[in-house]
């Protein structure tokens, strides 16, 4: 319990270093539940008899963006670790275990990973009815905005974020 304090007391003091890292994750938080929201809709599914490719195109472009966000992650821990080093040095002289800083750091990443995923799926839900205006009016079909909210699309983009997040850390390490 005292780590978590510490992890969130050490995201509110770094908020300025953190922006750009929470803004890429939850960009890509939204990019994945707008095309994964887009590719299980019922809609844009019943469509044509050929949309299984369009949903398998989508999922592999999630995959894609999952695995190029995993790269950009990777950077952006090492950026922190550096930029953090000091500190850390501070709370190794300080007496805490490199276990326990290391435990720390990863409460860190993990309250702002969870705050991206949350903030990318509302935005996301929201992204996936103008994607459907879009592909609704290139097959000339009557539209109207309205959100997509769909939880296989929600597990999946859980899943693939959690893949690219645990593959950018561990890359990091």
């Amino acid at each position: 319990m005292m780590y978590a304090k510490l992890a969130l007391r050490n995201v509110k003091r770094s908020a300025k270093d953190y922006a750009i890292y929470f803004a890429t994750l939850s960009l890509t938080a939204t990019l994945l539940c707008a095309f994964l929201s887009l590719g299980f809709s019922s809609d844009i599914i019943g469509m044509t008899e050929n949309m299984s490719m369009l949903t398998s195109g989508i999922l592999a472009l999630s995959v894609l963006v999952a695995l190029i966000a995993s790269f950009v992650i990777r950077y952006a821990v090492r950026f922190m670790l550096g930029q953090r080093k000091r500190e850390f040095a501070t709370y190794e002289i300080l007496g805490m275990e490199l276990r326990s800083i290391q435990r720390l750091f990863l409460i860190e990443n993990i309250l702002i990973g969870a705050g991206a995923f949350l903030i990318g799926i509302v935005l996301g839900s929201g992204l996936s009815g103008l994607l459907a205006i879009f592909v609704k009016s290139i097959f000339h079909t009557p539209h109207n905005y309205s959100v997509y909210f769909s939880l296989k699309a929600v597990l999946v983009t859980m899943l693939l974020f959690a893949l690219m997040y645990g593959s950018g850390l561990i890359q990091a390490a």
